[in-house]
């Protein structure tokens, strides 16, 4: 009679403490993973930032983060079926070059959740993450506009297509917004991963009078604030603030919160609500700003005129372009 007292208290006192243990993150348990381009970690920028939105997902939801980074373009569709067969609650493909992977994928694993940065795969298990970056690239173009003194300044891009010409077609619409006098020298790497060759085509602006080049083009893209900083002259950078990595020469940057989107996706996986399709990402939606250094890197008179076009293109009251086509058309807005 006195065993079955203890028993019976011992099973009360379990009960209870399960009851007082604090609940459990939404994620707990759940495997969340990304793939990387062939930038891999470490480029200061893009799969940095998604990372980022992972270990923010860890922190927040409890979930486990993992990453598998691909270092050719032969390894994206291998990456991503690896994770698929281990069951991966959440799979995230890092750019637009992993599109084809993810849909093939994807398809042959209905079941699992996936997201895509950058690019669209119409499947119902596939979140596409997508973003204003031409928003963003007007801002940083009408500081270049503003801050020029040789009235030249470039653009430098990784690969040439639709996701990179939003950038330098809204930086080209920013500067013909703050200086329509202004020359703007366009250049296309061919690569994503070069930054030798990012310093290359950046000193050959420079050479031609430019006195401020935005780079969207990757780990290529480095060579460029590296030239900016042995020739003392100004770069902007892209997806993160870059500011640290020349805090004399980076006077800006346009900041793509990848790490955001890629958390909102967490979210919906964690919390048992995932659904397919197309999330859109811009200066409204918080996913698209300028660099928070530019309070100190920029005149007062230059941030308060870029602010306010900012404030307006979130009121709508006039949309940067996006492609050539938009790019003729656009009448760029007064200053108030």
């Amino acid at each position: 009679m006195r065993f079955d007292k203890v028993v019976v208290v011992l099973v009360l006192l379990a009960l209870v403490a399960g009851a007082c243990a604090p609940a459990k993150p939404a994620g707990s348990s759940k495997t969340f993973a990304m793939v990387t381009d062939q930038n891999g970690l470490g480029d200061q920028g893009f799969n940095d930032s998604a990372w980022a939105g992972l270990q923010m997902a860890q922190k927040e939801l409890g979930i486990t983060p993992k990453v598998v980074e691909s270092r050719e373009q032969s390894q994206y569709v291998p990456n991503l079926t690896s994770l698929a067969e281990q069951k991966t609650d959440l799979v995230i493909g890092v750019g637009f070059l992993l599109t084809d992977a993810v849909k093939e994928v994807a398809a042959k694993y209905p079941k699992v959740n996936f997201a895509l940065v950058d690019s669209v795969v119409d499947a119902p298990n596939v979140a596409n993450l997508l973003f204003k970056e031409q928003d963003g690239s007007f801002l940083v173009g009408a500081v270049a506009g503003l801050m020029t003194k040789t009235n030249v300044v470039g653009f430098v891009g990784g690969i040439e297509g639709d996701l990179i010409k939003k950038f330098e077609v809204g930086y080209r619409a920013g500067v013909k917004t703050t200086n329509p006098n202004c020359q703007v020298l366009v250049a296309y790497v061919g690569s994503f991963g070069d930054p030798a060759k990012g310093e290359d085509f950046a000193n050959a602006q420079y050479d031609q009078k430019a006195d401020i080049i935005y780079q969207a083009a990757g780990q290529t893209g480095l060579g460029v604030i590296n030239a900016a900083k042995k020739r003392n002259l100004y770069a902007i950078g892209v997806d993160m603030d870059q500011n640290f990595l020349a805090p004399n020469n980076v006077i800006t940057s346009m900041i793509k919160r990848v790490d955001m989107a890629v958390f909102d996706a967490s979210k919906m996986v964690a919390s048992g609500k995932f659904k397919g399709g197309i999330y859109t990402y811009g200066i409204a939606e918080g996913g698209i700003d300028i660099a928070p250094t530019s309070e100190k890197t920029l005149p007062k008179d230059v941030l308060d005129k870029v602010l306010a076009l900012k404030e307006r293109i979130k009121k709508g009251e006039f949309t940067p372009p996006a492609t050539e086509a938009d790019l003729a058309k656009f009448t760029p807005p007064a200053l108030k």
